[in-house]
């Protein structure tokens, strides 16, 4: 026969205390050893599907969710499972595309989220406002879908992907366009240790090795990088390695 538990009740005269029915929060997957978790926003069926192939042909690339419609359900996908890639796919040019680059980014923050663009090739000086409004890559629907998961696991890593055929000139104009914007910015605001450690940014070092060269604890390198953040008015690892190659400080 099967038990029946009993229900918890009250001691006479007391009332029994209310159980918490609020909703449980909801918590992203478990990532395996290796694998790369990726939300995909996409509201062509044509070009999802191509997406989608192209994807499940690598084992380790693990698609969270798949967003077609509106952007606000999408920004919500990444605020709850906080994706280590987002792939947005948009065949239309979108004229808010630059806004909705800086809202990821500002949902990204603390969570090591990165974005890829998927389309139609834009013009340079598009390309560099993307990038420097939070998008770490932008995928060609004229390249080989092959090459998708090499460009996700690229921007996982937090470096960029371009177009292979268009990438020194591309990045010739970020550079001219960091100088440029950076230009009223002097070097002077900086502590000595914090120009140290923006000219290995420049050089490509990372936190540990910049903490080995400078012997100082990656704490105090990540707080070195946070403080040249907000003198220089940079929001990108990108931008700092820019300005320090713009300024020849190598």
């Amino acid at each position: 026969m099967k038990k029946i538990a009993k229900k918890d009740s009250a001691p006479k005269g007391e009332t029994a205390p209310k159980k918490d029915t609020a909703p449980a929060k909801a918590t992203p997957p478990v990532k395996a050893d290796g694998q790369v978790q990726v939300l995909v926003f996409c509201p062509s069926d044509l070009i999802l599907a191509g997406i989608l192939k192209a994807l499940e042909a690598d084992l380790k690339i693990e698609v969270l969710n798949i967003e077609k419609n509106t952007i606000d359900v999408f920004m919500d996908s990444i605020r709850k499972l906080r994706p280590e890639v987002v792939l947005f796919a948009s065949i239309e040019p979108l004229p808010n595309i630059r806004e909705i680059c800086k809202a990821i980014r500002e949902l990204a923050k603390g969570q090591r989220t990165q974005l890829l663009l998927l389309g139609n090739i834009p013009s340079h000086e598009e390309i560099v406002g993307l990038i420097n409004s939070g998008a770490r890559g932008y995928f060609d629907l004229n390249d080989p879908l092959s090459q998708l998961t090499e460009a996700i696991r690229i921007v996982q890593k937090g470096e960029i992907w371009l177009p292979r055929d268009k990438m020194s000139s591309i990045m010739d104009r970020i550079i001219s366009v960091v100088g440029r914007d950076m230009k009223e910015k002097t070097l002077d605001q900086l502590t000595p240790t914090e120009f140290q450690v923006l000219r290995l940014i420049g050089q490509g070092k990372s936190n540990d090795e910049i903490a080995a060269v400078l012997f100082i604890s990656k704490n105090t390198v990540r707080s070195h990088i946070k403080s040249i953040y907000a003198k220089l008015d940079t929001h990108s690892r990108l931008q700092l390695a820019l300005y320090a190659i713009n300024s020849a400080l190598f």
